[in-house]
This record gives structure tokens, sequence and C-alpha cells, in this order.
């Protein structure tokens, strides 16, 4: 089996990236035949078949079942995926949906290739189906959503979660923004990898400035743990400023983040975190690296800790500084990351969030809303239904966090800011990330049944 997303980052080095797969098998099963589609070389677009109708009443009818995979699958999606895992997918999708019940939507992608979906009892579950020879060749489960939804239901879901909550949606109009939900807005809340959304921004407005520009060269100097790929990469290696955002976005790049806030320097992200209207800027003043949150965390670093939080700004700018390699990674306890937020996180409310990506819409360069797009943080086929989507994210033991920036496709413009923080236990990673699909859903109105 594969698996078609990856919602978000884990950044707490207990959690490597390998070990998100049963966040991911939780989000949405996967069943294709990669056989089948190695086999056929991609061909030009041409008007789709109707078979696809077909193939929309051939998963309607497995999901009913009993049905024979060798009637429904061409033979190599057979040979590839046993009958016992194919019944263990819709089992799954029943207990979570209940049964099926009719097709209500099939939109062809191209000639071999469609999205479908299908009503159950409690939601509409949409797939990506492939035709090869009038047989369905590969199958894909890419998202969900829940039959009379709406956003007053889903406010009251997340705040029905464990722990405590935080929500604010807002549009954005020529005259300001327009709060749309608010659920302790401005509350603060500890917010993960989120805070590298304010790292962006100073390199933004650098750009903007003239002070930077994205092809500028810098050495990867600050190797950090996971979550990201390029602490495994070669120590000085030459980066752009540009490849270094886009690895801290899209992947949440702890490497690439310490690199950047080292170049940057504290003042210049301290000016940053003011600009951008954060309610209490000394709560991100200093700036901390990942480095340094784990540091700080270690039982073994208590008494630097301790200075740390009682001195003012200033003075904690000279503590990181007189620290140097005691907060590197060669020095680091990584078992740090095995319960809740403490007090040394990124901290920030809902609302800090919300004004922070006003900001960048207000103002940001074109390079930065490219790098906010690439990973949509939810399943395609929801993030599918906006014009433009921007994502951070972020998640540790005990904390979850998801961001937004939005324009739909009629040109109306949304930020999105979700928050959990949980010190007693872990938060349920896929159940935060599918009401955040479905706030996503509602905002965006209903979906097209045909292209």
């Amino acid at each position: 089996m594969s698996f078609p997303f990856v919602p978000s980052e884990v950044e707490g080095p207990a959690r490597r990236p390998h070990q998100l797969l049963a966040t991911i098998a939780a989000l949405g099963l996967a069943i294709t035949s990669p056989i089948a589609h190695a086999q056929t070389p991609p061909v030009p677009a041409v008007t789709p078949s109707p078979a696809f109708d077909q193939g929309a009443a051939s998963v309607l009818a497995l999901l009913r079942g009993p049905a024979s995979a060798s009637d429904i699958f061409n033979p190599a999606f057979v040979a590839a995926v046993p009958e016992a895992q194919l019944a263990q997918v819709v089992a799954g999708l029943k207990a979570q949906h209940g049964e099926a019940q009719a097709v209500v939507a099939v939109r062809p992608m191209d000639a071999r290739s469609a999205s479908v979906d299908i009503r159950f009892d409690r939601a509409i579950v949409t797939f990506t189906i492939g035709m090869l020879d009038g047989k369905l060749s590969g199958l894909f489960i890419t998202g969900t959503r829940t039959e009379g939804d709406s956003l007053d239901k889903i406010a009251a879901d997340i705040a029905a979660l464990s722990g405590r909550t935080g929500l604010v949606v807002q549009k954005l109009t020529d005259k300001g923004a327009e709060t749309v939900i608010a659920r302790n807005a401005d509350e603060r809340f500890a917010i993960a990898s989120v805070f590298k959304l304010y790292v962006l921004a100073e390199i933004d407005r650098a750009v903007r400035a003239g002070e930077r520009k994205w092809s500028d060269v810098l050495p990867l100097t600050q190797k950090s743990h996971p979550s990201g790929i390029s602490q495994d990469w070669p120590d000085n290696a030459p980066m752009t400023l540009q490849t270094l955002a886009t690895l801290m976005i899209s992947v949440s790049d702890n490497s690439a983040t310490d690199t950047l806030i080292a170049a940057i320097g504290q003042k210049r992200l301290a000016a940053i975190v003011r600009a951008s209207g954060h309610a209490q800027p000394s709560d991100m003043i200093p700036l901390l690296s990942t480095q340094q949150v784990t540091g700080l965390k270690m039982p073994a670093n208590t008494g630097l800790r301790d200075r740390f939080l009682a001195a003012d700004d200033a003075a904690q700018t000279r503590l990181l500084a007189e620290a140097g390699d005691t907060l590197r990674l060669k020095n680091l306890d990584l078992s740090v990351y095995t319960g809740g937020p403490n007090q040394i996180e990124w901290f920030a409310s809902p609302a800090d969030i919300a004004r922070l990506l006003a900001m960048l819409e207000r103002e940001g360069d074109p390079v930065t809303r490219a790098i906010l797009k690439i990973n949509p943080g939810i399943p395609p086929v929801n993030a599918g239904r906006w014009g433009y989507l921007g994502y951070k994210g972020g998640s540790e033991p005990g904390i979850m966090a998801m961001s937004f920036l939005l324009r739909s496709k009629t040109g109306e413009r949304y930020v999105v800011s979700a928050l959990v923080n949980n010190p007693a236990a872990d938060i349920d990673q896929p159940g935060f990330v599918t009401l955040m699909a479905r706030l996503l859903d509602q905002l965006a109105g209903p979906p097209a049944t045909r292209p």
C-alpha cells in the first residue's frame, strides 16, 4: 500500500519522519496498482471516457459488497492487492462513515483518472480512480467531508477536544479583518513550528526591501534534529535563501530554520515579531532556535533555564550567546520530547498568527506565497477547492497547530489559525487534520459535481 497524503510535520526528535506512517494511515488509506501505471506511458489529455461512470459504480459495488475483485479491477491490481487487504479497507470505511449509499459526483481529471464522491451514512468520501481497459487500475481515498456540516458544528467539535483549544477564522477585506469564528483567540498557546512563519516574514521583508535576494547563498551551519532532511546533508553545504526557506516551511526543516535564524540575527527577528502585531512580543523575543528550545528543556540545563526565564529580552539574548555549544546539537538530550509543552516553547495566540498571516497576505513577495502553498496541510481533494492555500503547521507531544492563508476561487480571502495544547496527553493528529479539512470545506462552499 502507498500513502498519498502527509498532513503536517512532527518536530519532536522522538518522532522521526518514518514514524508518521500511522498518522498518515489513519487519515486516509490508499489502494493503488503501481504496476499497472508503470506499464502505461503518459498520454496527452483527451476527452475523458464515459467509462468513469462505470468505474464509480464499481467502487460503490465494492463498498456495498459482496463483489469480486477480478470483476472490478484489472489483473495487475488484483495481483498486487490481496482481497483481505481490500476487505480491511472497506470494513474501516464502514466503521467510520456507515454504509455507502450512492455516487454523488464524478470529476474526470484526465484520460485515465477521475475524482469520485460517494455518499456514506455520515460523510461523503472522495476517491481518485484509475481506469485501464474498462476496469479499475487504481483506487485512492483522497478526502472526506461530513454530511450536514456547519462552521458552528466544527467549532463545537474543536472546543470538545481534550486539552485547551484556540481558533480564529477571519475574512480579509479592503477594510480589514472580519472575524467569522473565534474561540480563545487572544489566549497564549505553545505553537510549535508555526513560529517559523516569523522567520519567513523577516526574509520576505528583507527581500522586498532589497537587503537580500532569494538567490543569496548561505552555508548550512546550524545542524539540528529532525523534523526535516538537511540534518543529514554535508556540513556547510551551500544553499540559497530560497532553498532554506522552502525547506523550513514545506517540510519544517529544523536545520534550515536554525541556519536562517543565525543568519538573520535577533535584532531583525525581534523587529518582525513586533511589526506583525504580536500582543506579547516578549513571548517570542529572543526567537529561539530549535536547538535552543531543546537544550533549555533539558534537566541538565535547569540553572540556565531558570536564569533565562527570569531575565528580560535583552538579558535572555545575552544568555543564549554566552551558552554557545551548550545549546548545540552535539550536547542535546533528545529525550526531552517525551512529555507535553513546558515553559520553554514558542508562544502566540490564534489572533497573533492571524495578524501575521494577514500581513503576509497584504505585503508578501510572490516567492513567499509560492513557498507557503507547497504543503497544503490537508488532503489534496480538500485543498483543491481553493484558488490559493498557504499553510504552516506544527506539532510536538501535547501541541498541535495548523494555520492557513486562503483565497477562494471566487476571490474571497481568509486566515485560519487553530491551536490545541494538552500537557497531559498526545493529541489526535489525524482527527485534528480532519477538523481543519471540514472547516476549510465549509469556507470554500459547495463542491462541484462535474468539472
